[in-house]
């Protein structure tokens, strides 16, 4: 499996704090089945330009990558953002460097403020206009919106939807992710872990519980949308 959203790195956000915590959660990350990891470190638009969040992913990934010979055994990984939205980031000088590793793939969290159809409109901007595979980061956290705005980000065939394993474990939000796991209208997978307490690595987990209800190979779906997500980004 494939953890696409993730926050490993260390020192770059609210994420891993250290080289040390960030080994430890990838050591977990592969004891629970997971193949290869997608970094995705915060990025607001109003705090860093694109080159300097990029200068300092580059610098926590080089830090993290010479203590990676320490693990027993190391996943595949990639880099990427989780984009935060913002209003004119379709047309955004350098948006595109944000992207997962070599592919056309971005991850997309959207606002937690209330929503308008031209927020919608951008996101589709950005796949029509600039040509980009859109991933909507987290989408178990918007379904307090307006219902059509998010429904026209679930049926957009041109967009990703991702969830958090979280989703699956919590007894609060189980019933809806499975519903929407049961439509294939998730397509890939994120562990969104932050830290080894309370946003650890809970990959299998989620895969414990979603084998038991998956009765349309809906796992095998976001399996080879993770796959394929990693081809294009290597």
């Amino acid at each position: 499996m494939i953890d696409a959203h993730c926050h490993m790195l260390p020192g770059i956000d609210d994420g891993s704090k250290d080289v040390a915590m960030s080994l430890e959660m990838i050591n977990r990350s592969v004891e629970q089945g997971v193949e290869g990891i997608i970094f995705t470190p915060h990025f607001y638009a109003d705090m860093n330009s694109p080159e300097t969040f990029l200068r300092k992913r580059d610098k926590a990934l080089a830090e993290l990558e010479a203590n990676l010979g320490r693990l027993p055994q190391v996943p595949v990984y990639t880099t990427g953002a989780e984009v935060h939205y913002f209003r004119g980031m379709s047309r955004a000088q350098g948006i595109e460097s944000l992207c997962i590793g070599k592919s056309d793939y971005m991850l997309i969290e959207m606002p937690f403020r209330n929503w308008q159809p031209n927020m919608i409109d951008e996101i589709e901007e950005i796949s029509i206009v600039l040509g980009l595979r859109v991933i909507i980061a987290h989408i178990e956290r918007y379904f307090d919106q307006d219902k059509k705005l998010v429904n026209r980000l679930l049926e957009n065939p041109n967009l990703l939807i991702q969830c958090n394993a979280e989703f699956f474990i919590e007894k609060s939000t189980y019933s809806k992710a499975i519903k929407l796991l049961k439509t294939r209208r998730i397509d890939l997978l994120g562990t969104d872990s932050h830290n080894l307490s309370t946003r650890r690595p809970n990959m299998a987990e989620a895969l414990e519980i979603i084998e038991k209800k998956d009765k349309k190979d809906a796992l095998g779906h976001i399996y080879r949308s993770g796959r394929r997500l990693f081809e294009a980004a290597l």
